[in-house]
């Protein structure tokens, strides 16, 4: 490869020139982000029950989802929280696991289960966790001249828009805004005199009826008198002798026939065929009185037929016809008399109940008023229709309200009665338009403000995000005059921040390692050879980088800058060996091919082996695998790249430029080789102590390290601040605002400060309580959050101290810390956490204050929350089912009936009331709602068609008829009170009840105070609470950030142990030899010893990323034991005596171990000493490097030797090239 390199340079160089091409287009293409691409395996399951007590929502709801969702693939845990009306089920799963397939089958499931629920059960929402959940900006909006009341219109209506529509932007939240609400009041007075004005019109009505019927009455009664006095003459005429009585009995016969046809009877009576009409006159006379019975009897039989005939059988004839017709015409007047009475009582029954029946408020009552609404708002696409020249017309049916007169004109019904006009909604209630502003809380500087919140679409870069928001700001600013935006929490401001510290590091770290090489070589060519090899490993690396979908973020620019030092270790290696056979009088291009293949072996070796002990990497889970996946492969990038420019660009360059004749000038390592030589015949004569105190400062470094306590992130100090007010327990809201403007009033009084934004969040999400959901404490209904800034070159940690001691004698719990730490806190979990776990919530419930009350005894420990929400009082309402079915009801009907008659308000769908788009409930009337006092005394309609169901009316004559008796329940279809079938039971019910896997929990939390380690406390608190007496089926578990930190820790041991075999391995096949890469090994607890020395001397605290720190060195240090083991078995094999060999190869490679040892280190001398938010990340990393590398790199020119020695007392053997022929015997 070097000779190809020396003999075509142009083609090493033109490739070369492709790369940097590559490479600044890739970056250009790749926006920074804050951190890497994270896929968090979480998910959301929220489902609301409205009304559903914790208690209903846990058993109906979050029980049957966890034991569905715990039969996915790969679930590795769920836990869940039950609220007040909504239950939250939060899904964790293997890392790898496909969650978009994940998604499809949690949607199967709840399909499933939806089945079995309630109408009133809302559709779950499945919510995916990841990074884009936080938000990227909030910024705070003002207007000149313009009140809270303008601004919000102006933000809501006109802004919100706009700033909605920037690229990246997925959603944004506005706080502070007032928002209007249209309230539908039904009106008591109102209904009362609906109701009466109904009732008079039914009166009115029912009046008129009633003289109706009393007319009638009338001109029946006097029919029948008329009638009366027919029937009497007719029977005299009877009775009386033909002759001149017949004449009479003939005037009545013809006065009865025409009363009997005014009576309705003519059509009888003018019938043409006597015989016909006498057939039917008898049919119709079945029913007569005794007295007239005879009289048909006789008609029957003849009789009377054949005494009319004579002299008077016409006259008699006509008499008893007439008689048959007044029978029948008085039967029909008595019937119409029985109906005219019936109707009379019906009028009279109908006068008693009439303010029951036309009772408007009844009938039309918050609920049917809102379905009503709903109804009549309505404006919905019907479908499409074509005229006859084929133009298709889209259909719509109905238009929304636009105006409140609108609204109030709106028809809910019409009764159809005379003198009652359709019933407008105006009729019955009271439309007004109510705003929020006594409700919000938020403050900008100390001023009413309104906020607004950016989340960003997961497929853009936040810092891309970040930018065009504030362009869109500027073009805002410009538009509109007097309006600005003042951001108080920007990611994207921390990204750039990071970026250009970071990059500053890596620039100044490259320049300390060219230093170094001047110093050392004494000649600005090989000094610019080498340095070529940086900016080109690391453009080498991006385009990397790019292809492999690893973006510039916060934990790749990291392992650039580590790695920058390293990135000159080959080609110095290279360079140098290069330089000192040039010296020696090799030509250049002997010098440039010998020199790079001379060091083939061990540069490849060197750099496998750092890049080996990341490779592990792939069996860490969670939270340390996402994070460091990008910092392992930008330095594997990084390292091959340079071993790849050390064995071609540098050659090609030292072929070029070297060509002038080389003499090597004495430098400052002269005047040390005669001092190192004696050093370490010393060490060799006394080895026994070397390895000695070499084991004492390990063992010594290593506990006193561990003992301060472990971490698993450094704080990382901005320019900004997250603050928390959280208010005791029974705080009002009065209250909970006068606190939070004091802390506000406090917090502008720190030095630096210039902005402070707070806003009254109740620790919710979207309306969700996400603290909850992730099994933490719920928070109050008033806590309060605010993002506070200061300027560029400030530092928020002491501000953070000094306000948490000025609000130190308030009654609210205050708690600042910067924005980022806030971030990482999120993801890893702060303080000491333990979960208690039983199924008896009282036990559980005195379990947790129990332990609650240790932990505040541990020292170390400053707040101590158990877990435990404020507690609510509750009714039980307990239904006698027995005297429920008697009454025609079961208990979900009861149920549906008293939370109907407890609800105050429904919600209508959304109305545009003077262009504004507003939500619309209808409330119910003032003092309707059931109070506890009158809770039992509430009155209950049964349902008909349930009560026929419950009472059997379908099947209830068949069992009478079976029984020989009638149904002996009780048949009472009417109204009855809720005292009568149940009672009430008073309780208390916890406001959230937690669950993991698929167990009651309730997590008691503890904060650490400023000055102890949380892995000692937490120690402490294990102590304290093992001997706690807990009731039976209590447990307890720990699970707080000490849990979090050693799961890391033991992960990234696994990984170090990992690395650790394959870089033997490697060594292996390197020197052909188990004993040599063993010598080597020594090398690492070297290295360690300086890397617990440097943190026990920086007071950093031995943390996850700390341990990254470890791992690399792993890789590093052995590089320097590589090549001097190399280079005494090349000693050794060309003749020279063993120990004569071991001190002249330290002698000779003392330079090289020195000088990319001291690149190394100077390369992250900034990285360590920098006190920013850029480099506070990878400080750790850093420090445990410098010195483990100072420590071991010392330690390596005298261990390494004596160990040599001990181990290979054995000649080696170099197998002969001419062996290796093959034969043919």
């Amino acid at each position: 490869m070097a000779g190809f390199s020396v003999k075509k340079p142009l083609t090493v160089f033109v490739a070369v020139l492709g790369i940097i091409v590559l490479g600044v287009v890739a970056y250009l293409k790749m926006t920074p982000d804050l951190l890497p691409n994270m896929d968090f395996p979480y998910v959301i399951i929220v489902t609301s029950d409205p009304g559903a007590s914790p208690e209903s929502v846990e058993q109906t709801i979050t029980k049957p989802m966890e034991q569905s969702m715990s039969t996915l693939d790969k679930i590795k845990d769920v836990t869940s929280t039950s609220q007040n009306s909504v239950s939250m089920v939060l899904l964790e799963f293997e890392d790898g696991v496909n969650m978009d397939t994940v998604s499809v089958d949690i949607q199967q499931k709840i399909s499933v289960l939806q089945g079995s629920w309630e109408d009133t059960v809302s559709a779950p929402y499945v919510l995916k966790i990841n990074p884009s959940m936080l938000p990227v900006m909030v910024a705070a909006v003002s207007r000149e001249d313009m009140d809270v009341y303008e601004l919000s219109d102006f933000v809501t209506d006109e802004l919100s828009g706009k700033l909605e529509g920037v690229s990246g932007v997925a959603s944004i939240s506005v706080s502070g805004a007032v928002t209007r609400e249209a309230h539908v009041i039904l009106d008591e007075k109102k209904l009362d005199a609906l109701s009466e004005k109904l009732a008079e019109a039914v009166k009115k009505q029912l009046g008129k009826a009633e003289g109706q019927l009393l007319s009638a009455k009338k001109e029946v009664e006097k029919g029948q008198a008329a009638l009366a006095s027919a029937k009497k003459a007719a029977a005299d005429g009877i009775v009386t002798a033909p002759g001149k009585a017949a004449d009479a009995a003939a005037k009545e016969l013809e006065k009865l026939i025409e009363a009997l046809k005014k009576g309705g009877f003519g059509g009888i009576i003018d019938g043409s065929d006597p015989d016909k009409t006498l057939e039917e006159l008898l049919k119709k006379l079945e029913n007569l009185p005794d007295d007239l019975k005879k009289l048909v009897e006789d008609l029957k039989s003849g009789k009377l037929r054949a005494q009319l005939e004579g002299d008077a059988s016409d006259l008699l004839v006509t008499l008893m016809d007439g008689l048959t017709q007044m029978t029948e015409a008085d039967i029909q007047l008595k019937e119409a008399m029985t109906q005219i009475e019936d109707g009379l009582a019906q009028i009279k029954e109908a006068y008693k109940t009439i303010d029951e029946q036309t009772d408007v408020g009844g009938q039309l009552s918050m609920s049917t008023v809102s379905q009503l609404l709903t109804a009549q708002n309505f404006s919905m696409p019907a479908g499409y229709i074509s005229d006859n020249d084929g133009v298709q017309y889209m259909v719509s049916v109905g238009d929304n309200v636009t105006s409140r007169q609108e609204l109030e004109d709106m028809v809910l019904l019409d009764l159809g009665i005379e003198g009652v006009e359709p019933v407008t909604l105006g009729d019955v209630a009271t439309v007004v338009v109510l705003d929020d502003a006594d409700e919000l809380y938020t403050r900008v500087n100390g001023e009413n403000g309104i906020l607004v919140t950016f989340t960003k679409q997961s497929n853009y870069a936040t810092a891309e995000v970040s930018d065009n928001i504030n362009a869109r700001f500027a073009e805002l600013e410009t538009q509109y005059d007097g309006l600005s935006f003042a951001p108080l929490m920007d990611q994207g401001d921390y990204i750039y921040l990071i970026v250009e510290t970071i990059t500053s590091s890596l620039l100044w770290g490259a320049l300390f390692s060219v230093v170094v090489l001047f110093l050392f070589l004494r000649d600005w060519r090989p000094t610019v050879i080498t340095l070529v090899s940086i900016p080109v490993s690391v453009i080498f690396a991006v385009v990397l980088m790019y292809f492999t979908g690893v973006t510039i973020n916060m934990i790749s620019l990291s392992g650039l800058a580590v790695s920058v030092g390293m990135l000159v270790d080959n080609s110095v290696v290279v360079i140098e060996n290069i330089y000192r056979l040039r010296a020696k009088g090799a030509t250049v291009i002997q010098a440039a091919v010998s020199g790079a293949q001379q060091v083939l072996g061990a540069v490849t070796a060197s750099t496998l082996t750092t890049v080996c002990v990341f490779a592990p990497i792939v069996f860490v889970e969670g939270l340390t695998r996402q994070l460091f996946t990008d910092l392992a492969l930008t330095i594997t990038y990084s390292l091959l790249a340079s071993l790849l420019v050390a064995l071609t660009l540098v050659p090609a360059m030292a072929g070029g430029m070297l060509r002038r004749e080389m003499v090597q000038k004495p430098g400052l390592l002269d005047k040390i080789y005669p001092a190192y030589r004696k050093a370490i015949t010393f060490a060799l004569d006394h080895k026994a102590g070397v390895l000695l105190l070499s084991l004492v400062l390990l063992v010594t470094s290593a506990g006193a390290a561990v003992m301060r306590g472990f971490t698993f992130m450094p704080e990382m100090d901005m320019n900004n601040l997250s603050l928390t007010v959280t208010m005791p327990e029974g705080t009002t809201r009065r209250q909970a605002v006068e606190l939070a403007d004091t802390v506000l009033e406090r917090v502008m009084t720190v030095d630096n400060v210039q902005d402070a934004g707070f806003m009254m969040s109740g620790g919710t999400m979207g309306g969700l309580n996400m603290g909850a959901a992730m099994g933490g404490s719920s928070g109050g209904s008033y806590d309060v959050e605010g993002y506070i800034t200061m300027p560029e070159g400030t530092f928020g940690s002491d501000a953070a101290k000094e306000i948490t001691a000025l609000c130190a004698d308030l009654p609210c719990e205050v708690t600042a810390s910067g924005v980022m730490s806030s971030m990482m806190s999120m993801m890893t979990g702060s303080g000491v956490s333990l979960q208690v776990f039983g199924d008896d919530m009282e036990d559980l419930q005195s379990a947790a204050q129990a332990l609650a009350k240790r932990l505040e005894q541990v020292d170390g420990v400053a707040e101590v929350d158990d877990g435990l929400d404020e507690s609510a009082p509750a009714l039980q309402i307990v239904v006698d089912r027995v005297a429920a079915a008697k009454k025609g009801m079961t208990v979900a009907q009861i149920y549906m009936k008293v939370a109907a008659a407890l609800q105050s308000s429904t919600s209508v769908s959304n109305v545009t009331l003077g262009g504004e788009s507003m939500a619309l409930s209808v409330d119910a009337v003032k003092g309707s709602t059931v109070t506890r006092e009158k809770l039992l005394e509430l009155e209950i309609t049964p349902d008909a068609a349930l009560s026929s169901a419950m009472s059997g009316s379908a099947g209830s004559s068949a069992l009478s008829q079976l029984s020989g008796s009638s149904d002996d329940r009780e048949k009472d279809d009417g109204i009855f009170k809720l005292g009568d079938v149940a009672k009430v039971q008073e309780t208390v019910s916890m406001n959230t009840i937690s669950r993991d896997q698929q167990r009651r929990c309730v997590t008691v939390t503890a904060t650490v105070a400023d000055g102890y380690n949380v892995t000692h406390v937490t120690s402490a608190a294990r102590q304290a609470l093992g001997s706690a007496a807990l009731p039976d089926g209590v447990t307890v578990e720990f699970n707080g950030e000490n849990e979090q930190i050693m799961d890391a820790m033991g992960q990234l041991l696994l990984m170090l142990l990992l690395g650790v075999v394959l870089v033997y391995f490697i060594m292996v096949a390197q020197f052909q030899s188990l004993k040599s890469p063993f010598i080597v090994m020594f090398t690492i607890p070297l290295a360690f010893t300086g890397g617990f020395l440097a943190l026990l001397a920086t007071g950093i605290e031995v943390s996850v990323i700390s341990l990254i720190g470890f791992v690399m060195l792993v890789g590093i240090i052995v590089n320097n034991g590589i090549v001097l083991v190399d280079y005494i078995n090349q000693q050794r094999l060309a003749g020279m005596e063993r120990r004569e060999a071991i001190i002249d190869a330290g002698v000779t490679r003392l330079r090289p171990i020195l000088m990319t040892s001291l690149t190394t280190i100077l390369g992250l001398i900034v990285t360590a000493a920098a006190k920013n938010a850029g480099t506070a990340l990878m400080q750790p990393v850093a420090v445990v490097c410098i010195g483990g590398l100072l420590y071991a790199t010392l330690m390596t020119l005298f261990v390494v030797p004596c160990m040599y020695e001990i181990m290979n007392r054995r000649d080696l053997r170099k197998v002969d090239e001419k062996e290796l022929e093959v034969v043919d015997m």
